[in-house]
This record gives C-alpha cells, sequence and structure tokens, in this order.
C-alpha cells in the first residue's frame, strides 16, 4: 500500500466531488460507485484499512481524476511558463541553501568526533524540501486551504521528491552537479531555458511522478514560493 494512501484516509467532501464530477462525462454514475463503496456502518471489529481506506481510495481516484483533466486543459503560455521557471529557480535555490547547512553540519560533527566525541559516530543527516500552503499565516492562504489542499498536501510526499542525505565519511553532494538534473526531455525540449538548464528533479517529480504527487499544472504553477521550506534530521 502506498504510504501516501494513508495521508488521505479522511472523509470526503462529497460536494466537491458532485461540482467536478458532474462536468465530466459519465462522472455522475461514477460518483454514485464511489458513494456505494463508501457506504459501511463503523465497526470496532473492523480494521482500519477495511474502513478508512474506502474514503482514501474515492479520495485518490477524484485527485487522480482532477489532476488528468486540469492538465488536459492546460496551456502552457509565456505566464504559465514563466511561473515554472521561477519555482524551478527557487527550487535551485533551496537546495544550494541545504548543501551550504550541509557543510557546516558536517564541518560541525567531525569536529566533535575529532575531539572524542564518539556518539557522533556514523553520524546520518538528512534534507527535506517541504511545502505548506498555511506556512504563511494570513487570510488569503487561510481561504485557498480548502479540502482539494488539504488532500493534496496530505498525498504529497515532498522527501521522495527528491533525496538530499549524506553520512559520516561522506561529502554533501552539490545541488549543481550535472547527475543532479534532468536534461530536457520531450515537451521541455520546445523552452529555452529547460534546454539549457534541465530541470531539478524535485519539480519533474512534482509533476509527473503520480505516486509522490497528485498537485496539477495549475496547481504547481500557483504555488506560493514563501510557503516552501527546509527541514533537517539528524541521526545518530
Amino acid at each position: 500500500m502506498n504510504r501516501n494512501m494513508y495521508m488521505i484516509a479522511r472523509h470526503t467532501d462529497w460536494k466537491v466531488l458532485e461540482d467536478f464530477y458532474k462536468n465530466v462525462e459519465g462522472g455522475l454514475e461514477k460518483l454514485e460507485r464511489m458513494k456505494k463503496s463508501c457506504e459501511i456502518e463503523r465497526d470496532d471489529h473492523v480494521f482500519y484499512e477495511e474502513h478508512e481506506l474506502r474514503y482514501a481510495s474515492v479520495n485518490f481516484e477524484f485527485l487522480y481524476d482532477r489532476r488528468r483533466k486540469l492538465n488536459a486543459e492546460f496551456v502552457w503560455t509565456e505566464e504559465n511558463l514563466g511561473k515554472l521557471i521561477r519555482l524551478d529557480q527557487h527550487i535551485r535555490k533551496l537546495e544550494y541553501e541545504m548543501y551550504q547547512k550541509f557543510v557546516e553540519i558536517k564541518r560541525d560533527l567531525d569536529g566533535l568526533i575529532a575531539q572524542g566525541y564518539n556518539v557522533y559516530k556514523d553520524y546520518q543527516v538528512e534534507g527535506e524540501i517541504d511545502y505548506d500552503e498555511m506556512y504563511i499565516d494570513d487570510e488569503e492562504h487561510e481561504r485557498k486551504y480548502d479540502w482539494p489542499c488539504r488532500m493534496l498536501q496530505y498525498y504529497a510526499n515532498f522527501k521522495l521528491l527528491d533525496w538530499f542525505s549524506f553520512g559520516d565519511g561522506q561529502e554533501p553532494e552539490d545541488p549543481r552537479d550535472e547527475n543532479c538534473i534532468f536534461e530536457a526531455w520531450g515537451k521541455w525540449l520546445n523552452y529555452d531555458y529547460f534546454v539549457k538548464n534541465g530541470m531539478t528533479v524535485f519539480l519533474c517529480h512534482l509533476m509527473d511522478e503520480f505516486h509522490w504527487s497528485l498537485y496539477s499544472y495549475s496547481d504547481i504553477v500557483n504555488m506560493d514560493l514563501r510557503c516552501f521550506y527546509l527541514n533537517y534530521d539528524i541521526m545518530l
């Protein structure tokens, strides 16, 4: 079971699904099937997976259908392309900031080990670029944080969009190295920026890897850059 499915094992907002599927061919019939699949009384003898995951399955299917529909309707205008480029550049900035922090952490931990603090030996350091619409506390973001937005955030596994880590005896990897960037492919060969600079692994997976993200193109280009932040974890 995809770990992210457990994160969206929450009651469905049927009004949101009704508004969406009424504009999709065969959507209302599909919606009825979804509702029937969740028609089960809560039973303490029924395992979690047999009850809440019914909602998770429905929520996933809605988010997947929504993503597919919105992506099919999406147009890569100059404005949208510019937003995507700014996002790619922002991710690169965060990745380099993380790399600099890794270098600093390595220096400090190696220094402690050299002084005889052996508890720090075999350390492992991980970093993560995360996104939270409510990271900015204002009315605008509170209005945006509706049920689909919450489900998209619950489902997204930002940690797996790209893996940032190093351990004792290893050097942190500079994100500017060529092997940390995907070369342009497919439709991205039509855009000079991506032909010249490639695309960050993080952004590529955010757009195309539905096991970790169900954001649509329109969701992604409208992400608020201020809502991205860095997390670190040191394991001894």
